[in-house]
C-alpha cells in the first residue's frame, strides 16, 4: 500500500488546481523552482517513494505520477536514484490521461532535465487531451515546451482544443500556452491568436506572472502583440509582479519585441527584479538587466548586469556566449560599469555570437544577405560584376571585439558605414526589427560606426540591382541624415 503522505501530497493539485503557485518553476528564465512548502518526516516520505517505486511492488500509474510530485514539492531533485525509479517505474507503467499531466508537471517544476521521458509522454498526452482539463494541458504544454520538445502531434492537437474551447481557459491556462508554445519553438498562428484573443478577453484575470509569462512566450516565437493586448499586459504588469524572476523575463520579452512602454511599467520591472537580484540566476540576471538597459532604466540595468558580472567574475562558465552578448549589449547601452576582465570577456562573448549567427545562415539568409553586399557595391559606384565582387570582398571587416561585419563602407577620411542586413529569420513575424538586432546596432555606434539596419523585408529582393541599390541609398538618408547628401549623390549616379 502506497504512503498516505505520499498521497497527500500527490492529492493537492489532482483536485484543486493548487499547482498554480508551483507553475512558477516553469516560468521565463526560472531554474529554480517554487512550490508550496511541505512540513513533517520529509525523509519518510522519500523512503515511502522509493519503496513505493520499487521493481517489484504494484504501483498504478497515479501511484507514480503522486510519486513525483511528492518529491516535487520536497524539492529532492538532487535524488536522482528515487527520481530514477520514478523515470523507470513510468516507462513500465501505463499512465492514464490525468497521471501523464501530473507526471510532466512534476518534472518540470522540480526542474528533473530528463527530455527524453517528457519527449515519450508528448504522444499519450496528445491522445488523452480530452480527459485533461484546461488547467491540466496547460500545465503539460509548459512542460514539455520547457525539455525543448517540439513534437508536432501533441502542439497541432492543443491549437485545435484551444482553438475550439478558448472560453473555457483561464487567464493563467493561455499563459501557460504562449510560454509553452515559445519555450518549445513551435510556430503557430492559430495558437497565438485564439490565446491573445482569449487574454484580451479574460485581462481583469490577468496579474503579472500571467503578463509575464504571456510576454515571454511570444518574444520567443516573435509575435509582437496587438494594441489590445499589449495594453492589457501592459496594465498588469504595472500593477505588479510577484517574483523578481517574472519582472526580468517581463523586462526581456518586451525589449526583444521592440514594444515601448511606459515609465511606469518599466519602473515597476525595475523595482522588483533590483529587490529581489540576489535571487536571481547568473542568467536571469543578465537577461532582465539587458532587457531594462533597452527599455531605458539604467539604473535597473546597472544592478541586474552587476550581479551576472560578479557571477561571470566567481565562475566564468556561468554564463553562455549568447548570455555574455547580452551582458555586453546591455552594459554599452545602459553605460553600466563592469570590471575591465569581464567587460572584455563579455566582449568576446559578443563577438563569438555574431560569428556564430554569421556560419549558421540559411541558404535564404545567406542571399539576402550577398544581395545586399552587392547592391551597397553598386551604389557605392561599382557597375560591371567584377567590380562588384571585389568590392563586395573589400566591404568585409573586423570589428574591434573581433567579429566580423559583412559591409562596412568608408563614407570619408573620418567615417565608417557600417550596413547590417537582418535576415527574416531574425525579424518579428510582423516584419519588424526586434531588440536584438536594435541592441546590436548599438554596439556597433558605440564601436565608432555609423549604422543602417536593413531587414529584408523592406529589401527589394530579386529586383535589378539598380533598384536595389536605390533601396540601399535611401536607407542610408534615412539612418544616418549626415549622410544625406552622400546618398542623394550617390542615387543621381545610378
Amino acid at each position: 500500500m502506497r504512503s498516505a503522505a505520499v498521497r497527500m501530497l500527490g492529492a493537492q493539485w489532482a483536485g484543486a488546481g493548487v499547482q498554480e503557485a508551483g507553475s512558477r518553476a516553469a516560468r521565463a528564465f526560472a531554474t529554480a523552482t517554487f512550490v508550496p512548502g511541505a512540513s513533517g518526516d520529509a525523509s519518510g516520505v522519500v523512503s515511502a517513494v522509493d519503496a513505493l517505486m520499487s521493481h517489484d511492488s504494484a504501483a498504478t500509474g497515479k501511484d507514480v505520477a503522486d510519486a513525483a510530485v511528492a518529491l516535487a514539492y520536497l524539492g529532492t531533485r538532487g535524488n536522482r536514484r528515487v527520481w530514477g525509479k520514478v523515470l523507470e517505474k513510468a516507462a513500465s507503467t501505463p499512465l492514464d490521461g490525468p497521471s501523464l499531466a501530473n507526471l510532466s508537471w512534476a518534472l518540470s517544476a522540480a526542474n528533473v532535465d530528463h527530455t527524453r521521458t517528457l519527449a515519450e509522454l508528448a504522444g499519450p498526452l496528445a491522445a488523452s487531451l480530452k480527459s485533461l482539463s484546461p488547467a491540466q494541458v496547460s500545465f503539460a504544454v509548459e512542460a514539455v515546451g520547457k525539455s525543448g520538445t517540439a513534437d508536432v502531434e501533441l502542439f497541432a492537437a492543443v491549437t485545435e482544443l484551444a482553438a475550439a474551447r478558448t472560453g473555457d481557459f483561464k487567464a493563467a491556462d493561455l499563459a501557460r500556452l504562449l510560454w509553452g508554445f515559445g519555450a518549445a519553438g513551435v510556430q503557430d498562428g492559430k495558437l497565438v491568436k485564439a490565446a491573445s484573443a482569449g487574454l484580451v478577453a479574460k485581462a481583469a484575470e490577468l496579474g503579472g506572472r500571467e503578463a509575464a509569462q504571456a510576454l515571454w512566450g511570444l518574444a520567443a516565437l516573435r509575435r509582437v502583440p496587438d494594441a489590445a493586448l499589449a495594453g492589457a499586459l501592459a496594465k498588469a504588469l504595472k500593477a505588479g509582479v510577484e517574483a523578481p524572476a517574472d519582472a526580468a523575463a517581463a523586462a526581456w520579452a518586451l525589449a526583444t519585441l521592440a514594444v515601448k512602454a511606459d515609465a511606469a511599467t518599466v519602473k515597476a520591472l525595475a523595482d522588483k527584479a533590483k529587490a529581489g537580484v540576489a535571487d536571481l540566476s547568473a542568467a536571469q540576471a543578465v537577461q532582465g538587466g539587458w532587457g531594462l538597459a533597452m527599455l531605458g532604466d539604467k539604473d535597473g540595468a546597472a544592478s541586474l548586469l552587476g550581479a551576472a558580472a560578479a557571477a561571470v567574475q566567481k565562475d566564468p562558465t556561468s554564463l553562455s556566449p549568447s548570455a555574455l552578448a547580452l551582458l555586453h549589449a546591455g552594459a554599452v547601452v545602459s553605460g553600466a560599469s563592469l570590471p575591465n576582465p569581464v567587460s572584455d570577456f563579455a566582449a568576446k562573448g559578443f563577438g563569438l555570437a555574431v560569428e556564430h549567427a554569421r556560419h549558421s545562415r540559411g541558404s535564404a539568409a545567406a542571399a539576402f544577405h550577398a544581395d545586399l553586399a552587392e547592391a551597397v557595391a553598386y551604389a557605392s559606384g561599382a557597375r560591371h560584376r567584377p567590380d562588384v565582387a571585389a568590392k563586395v570582398a573589400s566591404f568585409v571587416s573586423s570589428g574591434p571585439d573581433g567579429s566580423t561585419l559583412d559591409v562596412v563602407v568608408p563614407a570619408d577620411a573620418n567615417t565608417k558605414l557600417a550596413v547590417l542586413g537582418v535576415e527574416a529569420e531574425a525579424l518579428a513575424t510582423s516584419g519588424a526589427v526586434l531588440g536584438g538586432s536594435l541592441a546590436a546596432a548599438r554596439v556597433r555606434e558605440a564601436q565608432g560606426y555609423k549604422v543602417v539596419v536593413v531587414p529584408q523585408t523592406e529589401f527589394p529582393a530579386g529586383a535589378p540591382l539598380k533598384q536595389r541599390a536605390a533601396a540601399v541609398l535611401g536607407a542610408i538618408k534615412k539612418a544616418v541624415p549626415g549622410l544625406a547628401a552622400m546618398a542623394d549623390k550617390l542615387s543621381r549616379e545610378l
